[in-house]
């Protein structure tokens, strides 16, 4: 039951995250634009991880582990950066919040994710250092931002919002580097709260 249970899940969280990159695409006029978002590439690699989670018990492998929850600590972040610094900040604009696809990749799949975790998480695979890798996945995505501008890219192109970073807290000309340290400390934060959670059970079983 407890498998079947947990594969229950996985499916969910593999149709939450997919079909909030997909719709994303189709409402984008079949534009891939959409993927230069940590937000959608963050339910990508939650979609890519449970895909390969499903099918292939790689549960206590290193390597797996590390990438697994990297997975994890994108989503989480996602989830926790719009709700507590994006929407605040987008509230008397134009942006339109709550459609399906906003549901989907900053809410449903973070929600679905952080339950499988805490439900159905192998205990004591998590190292003190990992944390610390957990860094390399906002880290790369803040350098494509970087080579993506360089080479032309802008975001929120035609809107009011367009810019050259995807977020405001990237914009260390206008905000400074404040709420980019409260980002790094977020993800620590994140990091070391799945490591301490997964050295204990949930639960603890009576003697």
């Amino acid at each position: 039951m407890k498998v079947y249970l947990h594969n229950t899940i996985k499916v969910l969280i593999i149709i939450s995250s997919g079909l909030g990159v997909v719709l994303n695409i189709i409402q984008s006029n079949m534009s891939l634009y959409s993927l230069t978002y940590f937000t959608h590439q963050s339910n990508l690699f939650v979609f890519l991880v449970y895909l390969i989670f499903l099918f292939i018990n790689h549960k206590n492998h290193r390597l797996f582990v590390v990438v697994f929850y990297q997975a994890i600590v994108g989503i989480v972040l996602t989830a926790m950066v719009y709700h507590l610094m994006l929407r605040p900040s987008l509230m008397g604009s134009s942006f339109e919040a709550n459609d399906l696809v906003d549901i989907l990749v900053h809410t449903l799949t973070p929600i679905l994710v952080i339950l499988e975790r805490l439900f159905f998480s192998e205990k004591q695979i998590l190292k003190r250092n990992y944390p610390l890798m957990w860094l390399a996945f906002p880290f790369v995505y803040y350098l494509f931002t970087i080579i993506y501008v360089i080479a032309g890219g802008i975001f929120n192109r035609g809107t009011e919002f367009e810019s050259r970073y995807p977020y405001f807290f990237l914009n260390f000309e206008e905000n400074g580097i404040v709420y980019f340290l409260l980002v790094i400390l977020l993800i620590l934060s994140i990091g070391y709260s799945m490591y301490f959670l997964n050295r204990k059970p949930l639960i603890r079983k009576r003697d």
